[in-house]
C-alpha cells in the first residue's frame, strides 16, 4: 500500500515556520533565520516532530535546493554578468581571496582541520543579495555608485560561489580533482548551449501553436531537473546542472516570465530547505541522535562566529579602502558603504554547509550546521547597526595609507576588427563542440546507470546524441572559419601598382 502524502505534517511545518519568521521579521531580521529556528524547534532537539532523515524532509529539501539554484541562474543572465564589468570583477576577486584567507586563518587557529577551515572561509563571501537589495531600496541608496558596485560584486560572487560549490561538492565524490574540474567546465559549457538552444526552439514552437507561458515554464523546470540529474549521474554536483540550466534559460525571451512563474514555487520549497537545515543543528548523522556540545564548545563556536564576522568586515574594509579608488570609488563614505553592504550573510552559507558536510569527520560535521547558523545570525544582526555607525567605519579605515588615487569610470570600446569577431565565434563554437564531445564520452560510460531503455547500442546512442547537439555549433564554427579564410585571402591579394 502506498503511503499518502502527509498533508497534515506539511501544513504544520508551513504554519510554524511562517509564525516564527514573522516574529523574527518583527525584530527587523531576515526571515531565513526564522525558518532555521523553526526547523530547530520541530527537529529532534526539542519537539521531535521532524527528523533530518525523514523522506519528506529530505525530498522537499532537495527540491528546495534545486529550485533555489535554478532561480539564481535565472536571475543572473549573461548580459547582467557582462554588465558587471571589469571593475566589479577584479574587486570581487580581491575581496573573495582576502575573505577566504581570513576565514581560513581564524578557523585553523581555533584548531579545526584544513577542510573545515576552507569551508568556513568560503562562507565569508556568501553575502545575501536579497538582504542587501531590499536594504538599498528601503534606504533609497540604490542609485549611489558605491551601492551599484556592491550589487555588481554580489552578482559576480553568486556566480563564483556556484563554481566553488561545484568543486567542493564534486571533490567529495570519487574521481581525480583535475578530471572533475575539466568535466565540470565541459558540462557547464555543453549544458548552457544545449538548454539555451532547446529553450529557444521549444519556446518558438509553443508560441506558434498558441500555447501559453505555463507550458514554457513547465518545460523549463523539467529540463532543469533533467540536467541536474544528469550532472549527478556523471559524478558532478547537481548544483552545476540546476544553476547553468537556469543561467541558459535566462537568455531566452521567456526567461523573465519563467522567473516570475516559479517565484512562489521557490518560496514554498525554500521553507522546507531551511527548516530541514534547522533540524540538523546538534544532530549527529553517524550516531543517529542529538549530540549537544558542552557549554565550553558552544561558547567557543559563538566566539568563533563573532571573530569570523569581525574578520570578514575587516577584510571588506581593507579591500575597498585600498583598492576601491583604483576602480572609481572615493575614499570615505563610498568605500565604507560598499564594504558594509557586503556584510550580511545568507542562504549561500546554508547551501555550502549542506553540500560540504559529507566531506568532514563526525565531530566537525556535527559542528558545521551550528557554526553556519551562528555566522548568519551574527552578520545579519550586526548589519544595520554597523551601517548606522558608518562614521566610525570611515574613521577606522581612513587610517590606511592611500595607495591609489580615485579614477573615473571608463568604458571599453568595442573592437571593430571584423575578422577578430569571426575568430571569437569560431573559437567559442569549437569549444562548445569539444564540450559536447566530452559529455558524450561521459554519457557513454554512464548510460547504463540512467535506467533509461536504449533502443540502439551505447556507441550508436552516444554518437546520435553528439551529432544532434554538436551539428549547430560545428556549422557556426565552419561559417566563421570561412569568413576568416576569405579575409586572409583578400589581405594577401597584392595591390595594383
Amino acid at each position: 500500500m502506498v503511503e499518502a502524502l502527509p498533508l497534515t505534517t506539511i501544513g504544520i511545518i508551513i504554519v510554524i515556520a511562517i509564525l516564527v519568521s514573522i516574529i523574527v521579521k518583527k525584530f527587523g531580521q531576515n526571515p531565513v533565520l526564522g525558518y532555521i529556528i523553526a526547523g530547530f524547534l520541530l527537529g529532534p532537539f526539542l519537539l521531535k516532530f521532524l527528523h533530518p532523515t525523514d523522506p519528506l524532509v529530505v525530498g522537499f529539501s532537495e527540491m528546495g535546493l534545486f529550485i533555489l539554484l535554478f532561480y539564481l541562474g535565472l536571475e543572473l543572465s549573461l548580459k547582467d554578468f557582462l554588465a558587471a564589468g571589469t571593475t566589479s570583477f577584479f574587486l570581487a576577486i580581491i575581496d573573495i581571496l582576502l575573505s577566504v584567507a581570513v576565514g581560513f586563518a581564524i578557523s585553523y587557529a581555533f584548531g579545526f582541520s584544513l577542510m573545515f577551515s576552507l569551508i568556513i572561509g568560503l562562507m565569508l563571501f556568501c553575502t545575501s543579495t536579497a538582504i542587501v537589495a531590499k536594504f538599498a531600496l528601503d534606504n533609497k541608496i540604490m542609485g549611489l555608485p558605491s551601492t551599484q558596485i556592491s550589487i555588481s560584486i554580489l552578482i559576480l560572487q553568486d556566480f563564483l560561489g556556484i563554481i566553488l560549490l561545484v568543486f567542493v561538492t564534486s571533490f567529495s565524490k570519487s574521481g581525480e580533482a583535475i578530471d572533475l574540474a575539466i568535466s565540470a567546465v565541459m558540462f557547464a559549457a555543453a549544458a548552457f548551449f544545449v538548454v539555451y538552444q532547446l529553450g529557444q526552439w521549444v519556446e518558438d514552437w509553443l508560441t506558434k501553436n498558441s500555447f501559453g507561458h505555463i507550458e514554457i515554464t513547465l518545460f523549463s523546470l523539467g529540463i532543469g531537473l533533467v540536467v541536474a540529474t544528469l550532472a549527478s549521474v556523471l559524478h558532478l554536483s547537481t548544483a552545476l546542472g540546476a544553476y547553468f540550466a537556469g543561467f541558459a534559460l535566462a537568455e531566452t525571451e521567456a526567461g523573465r516570465r519563467i522567473k516570475h512563474d516559479i517565484h512562489f514555487l521557490r518560496d514554498f520549497f525554500l521553507v522546507f530547505f531551511f527548516v530541514s537545515f534547522g533540524t540538523t543543528i546538534f544532530f549527529s548523522h553517524e550516531a543517529g541522535t542529538v549530540v549537544i556540545p558542552s557549554p565550553d564548545v558552544l561558547a567557543t563556536m559563538l566566539g568563533l562566529a563573532i571573530l569570523l564576522i569581525i574578520g570578514g568586515t575587516m577584510a571588506h574594509g581593507i579591500v575597498f579602502s585600498l583598492f576601491g579608488p583604483l576602480f572609481g570609488l572615493r575614499r570615505g563614505e563610498d568605500t565604507s558603504r560598499a564594504a558594509i553592504l557586503l556584510g550580511p550573510l545568507g542562504e549561500f552559507v546554508v547551501i555550502i554547509a549542506t553540500s560540504a558536510v559529507v566531506m568532514l569527520g563526525q565531530k566537525e560535521a556535527l559542528l558545521l550546521p551550528t557554526i553556519s547558523f551562528m555566522v548568519i545570525a551574527v552578520s545579519v544582526i550586526l548589519f544595520q547597526p554597523m551601517y548606522s555607525k558608518m562614521a566610525g567605519h570611515v574613521k577606522l579605515f581612513g587610517m590606511l595609507p592611500r595607495i591609489f588615487s580615485t579614477r573615473e569610470h571608463s568604458t571599453v570600446a568595442a573592437h571593430n576588427d571584423e575578422s577578430m569577431e569571426h575568430f571569437k565565434r569560431f573559437a567559442i563554437n569549437m569549444f562548445v563542440v569539444l564540450a559536447i564531445a566530452w559529455v558524450a564520452v561521459l554519457l557513454y560510460y554512464n548510460l547504463p546507470r540512467l535506467g533509461i531503455p536504449i533502443i540502439y547500442s551505447r556507441q550508436a546512442t552516444t554518437a546520435i546524441i553528439f551529432a544532434v547537439f554538436a551539428a549547430l555549433p560545428f556549422f557556426r564554427a565552419m561559417k566563421a572559419a570561412r569568413h576568416i579564410l576569405r579575409a586572409l585571402h583578400i589581405r594577401k591579394i597584392p595591390r595594383a601598382v
